[in-house]
């Protein structure tokens, strides 16, 4: 997946670019329709991100994210319109490098990850979702556990109530559950001890739900 969404990121940073250098022969209109949807990219996903509101489409959501970070660089690449260009740019340039690290970038491979995601009801409206998080060895690998709800009128949309975030060498990840207590406010995360390792090394913990 690392390679087909560099691959991708390369592309959208080219056309980006190639955007940048006609700016000048683009009209005032094609400027603000550009303009607004870069906007509305980067709106979108901060009230996302900030709400935990998103869609169920597990590609549908990282692809608005992908959105997002091409607004980004959209409007790094504007900022060197500016004068002198060559501080701008050498700015632009300082500013986009972080992009490229982990945390920013892992989630767009999401939209080409083909694992299926392990969704399970523990309550009304109330869901966990286990997914895979990396490829590779169990240092740099592991899964997801993301306990969602649901809005009665529709199940279209989800909010993200609470997560835990598993190594597969910290313990057998692929089987991390969740259990809603008896008071509905709190869930028990678990993930049991990997084979070959200790009882105690399961992960085991009561949280409350957001």
């Amino acid at each position: 997946m690392l390679p087909l969404t560099f691959a991708l990121f390369v592309i959208v940073t080219g056309a980006l670019i190639s955007l940048r250098l006609s700016w000048s022969r683009i009209s005032t209109r094609g400027h603000r329709i550009l303009i607004g949807c870069a906007c509305a990219a980067l709106c979108i996903y901060g009230f996302s991100f900030v709400t935990g509101w998103s869609t169920i489409s597990n590609h549908l959501n990282a692809a608005l994210y992908w959105f997002a970070i091409a607004g980004c660089e959209f409007f790094l690449l504007l900022f060197t319109l500016l004068r002198p260009r060559w501080l701008t740019t050498i700015i632009a340039i300082i500013l986009m490098v972080p992009i490229l690290s982990a945390s920013p970038f892992l989630p767009l491979t999401e939209l080409f990850n083909p694992a299926p995601h392990t969704i399970v009801s523990i309550g009304t409206n109330l869901v966990s979702d286990r997914a895979p998080w990396s490829e590779g060895s169990s240092a740099s690998s592991g899964f997801d556990l993301t306990i969602y709800s649901y809005p009665s009128w529709t199940h279209l949309l989800r909010h993200r109530r609470q997560a835990s975030h598993y190594f597969n060498r910290q313990c057998n990840a692929a089987q991390a559950t969740a259990a809603l207590q008896p008071d509905q406010k709190h869930v028990l995360m678990s993930c049991p001890a990997a084979p070959g390792q200790p009882p105690g090394s399961a992960r085991n913990l009561v949280v409350k739900l957001y």
